[in-house]
């Protein structure tokens, strides 16, 4: 009898250092493991480096020290390469970057037509069924500015997924909704996790942690401080920064 393959690695970094112009030293030496299915949320004070270290994984931020490799694919200052992780690589931010000129089709519709190259029709008929999937396919042919921020951002989670992509990141992804929008975003990544999808989610919501998260990461001055199951994060953190950082959040 063959034993199950082991999960692959989907995202390695190791001695991540980035440095802004005015030499602020944003990430110290960051290290992180993602394996394929699993659902990693990251988690700090502001200024922590958080969101900085997840750009670094589709180069929306560089950095000038070590190594970034996803999906095999070592991140470089090769525009081929970048292009080629950036399709494999979803991204959801704070703001839904939705353009407002676009219906929500054809926002979805646009980069897998214009850069996947695939036919229209057929990138019409996944579209809703992402929208679907996400509890808004009635919102098709509106305009993002007719809708709420959370019907919003699950737009801009369907038009990730209609890239197919290997993996998600999702940088605070309902920072900017009202708290009654924020369940119906959360929802939605709960119901991506368990069917599977590879998520990096830097977040505040303890709750979708604890319920969902594979590990806990959290940093602080740009270094990872923990690395822990949520169950053991949250309720026996090892270290004091994660015991003061915790304390402030309750």
């Amino acid at each position: 009898m063959t034993s199950p393959a082991a999960p692959s690695v989907i995202i390695e970094a190791r001695g991540v250092q980035k440095w802004y112009p005015n030499g602020y030293h944003a990430l110290r030496g960051v290290d992180l493991t993602v394996q394929q299915g699993e659902v990693v949320v990251i988690m700090g004070p502001s200024g922590s480096g958080k969101s900085t270290f997840i750009r670094t994984f589709n180069a929306l931020e560089d950095f000038q020290q070590g190594s970034i490799v996803v999906d095999g694919m070592a991140l470089s200052d090769d525009v081929r390469n970048i292009d080629a992780i950036r399709r494999e690589v979803g991204m959801v931010f704070q703001q839904f970057n939705l353009f407002p000129h676009l219906t929500v089709l054809e926002n979805l519709c646009l980069a897998p037509v214009l850069v996947r190259r695939r036919p229209k029709p057929e990138v019409e008929r996944q579209a809703l069924q992402l929208l679907e999937r996400v509890g808004i396919a009635e919102q098709a042919h509106k305009y993002p500015g007719q809708l709420s921020g959370g019907q919003q951002q699950r737009v801009a989670i369907a038009r990730s997924l209609c890239m197919e992509p290997r993996v998600m990141l999702f940088d605070e992804p309902t920072s900017a909704l009202d708290p009654e929008m924020v369940q119906e975003v959360l929802e939605v990544m709960r119901e991506l996790a368990r069917e599977g999808m590879t998520m990096v989610v830097v977040t505040h919501e303890v709750r979708f942690a604890r319920q969902v998260a594979s590990r806990v990461v959290l940093m602080a001055d740009g270094e990872v401080v923990e690395v822990a199951p949520p169950e053991q994060f949250f309720t026996n953190p090892q270290h004091a920064r994660s015991k003061q950082f915790l304390s402030q959040i309750a």
